[in-house]
């Protein structure tokens, strides 16, 4: 029950991925309009705060808000890579990488020697996440991006995992968006940064982008509490092995889409394309089974 539970969290995650995608690409949003402005909407979930509030110390505070301004950080990144590339190449690259990036920092921290099967698992994400964004003039700054995105949302893993651990996680949790909306709104001294987070598009291209965008903000919410609630009554390596069908319902819809309804979502399809594409996927799903199972 559980597995089929988390592949439905997979199936409204790569929903919210194509959302992502289809806002910035064809309503022109910036990404960093469309970053200030999913993490500062989502402040909402802070009247929840009363509920789950506890006193913990100015260090782990700090440590919250430092956490909370990383993943900040790692959204634009990850956003600006999205909106420069086909949302089927972007999202398994991005996700394909973050577990190797995992072992990486958990090795040069100390945590943990490198297993067999994580060494195996990392011969099989790499190639996978190569596969399936190689195309003409590949080592561009395009995938220097997509890998520093693998590498702050890692990072901002293992920072959230350590402040994390100790008390509340909730109450963690509404720190973490304090401090990811407080950088945000801070950087607006910035004038550049301003125009581009106010920036007014004709109204052509605004009708009804707000509420789509704010339906966006609830289905990836209310989809976030569903992967806690998950976390908390499965194992989490099952549900995480289990990633693999974002990856496949993205490619499936981005496949459907660019044939049937090219005005929502263009990518490239062609023959080559595809089995390069099915080819990469494949080595990532595996990787991600090896590495979880």
């Amino acid at each position: 029950m559980i597995s089929l539970l988390a592949i439905l969290h997979y199936f409204f995650a790569a929903v919210v991925d194509g959302l992502d995608k289809f806002l910035m690409s064809k309503r022109k949003i910036q990404p960093v309009a469309y970053t200030f402005w999913s993490v500062v909407t989502g402040l909402g979930i802070l009247v929840a705060w009363p509920w789950v509030f506890e006193r913990i110390s100015l260090g782990s505070i700090g440590l919250d808000l430092l956490s909370g301004a990383l993943f900040s950080l790692a959204l634009y990144v990850f956003l600006k890579a999205l909106s420069e590339g086909e949302v089927s190449r972007v999202i398994p690259f991005v996700f394909g990488l973050v577990p190797v990036f995992d072992l990486l920092i958990a090795k040069v921290i100390g945590h943990n020697p490198l297993l067999a099967k994580e060494i195996s698992a990392m011969f099989l994400l790499v190639p996978g996440a190569l596969i399936i964004s190689f195309r003409a003039h590949f080592w561009g700054k395009h995938v220097l991006l997509k890998v520093f995105s693998a590498f702050l949302w890692s990072a901002n893993f293992a920072l959230w995992q350590f402040v994390a651990s100790q008390g509340n996680t909730f109450n963690h949790f509404m720190y973490n968006r304090v401090g990811a909306a407080a950088v945000l709104v801070l950087l607006l001294i910035i004038p550049a940064f301003k125009l581009a987070v106010f920036k007014k598009e004709p109204e052509t291209k605004k009708k009804g982008t707000i509420s789509l965008f704010l339906l966006k903000q609830v289905l990836g919410g209310a989809n976030m509490i569903f992967f806690s609630w998950l976390i908390v009554a499965g194992k989490i390596p099952l549900i995480n092995s289990l990633q693999g069908f974002r990856y496949v319902f993205l490619f499936i819809g981005a496949l459907f889409l660019s044939k049937k309804l090219k005005h929502l979502l263009e990518e490239e399809i062609s023959n080559k394309i595809l089995i390069q594409k099915i080819c990469g996927l494949f080595l990532i799903v595996l990787g991600t089974l090896v590495l979880f199972l």
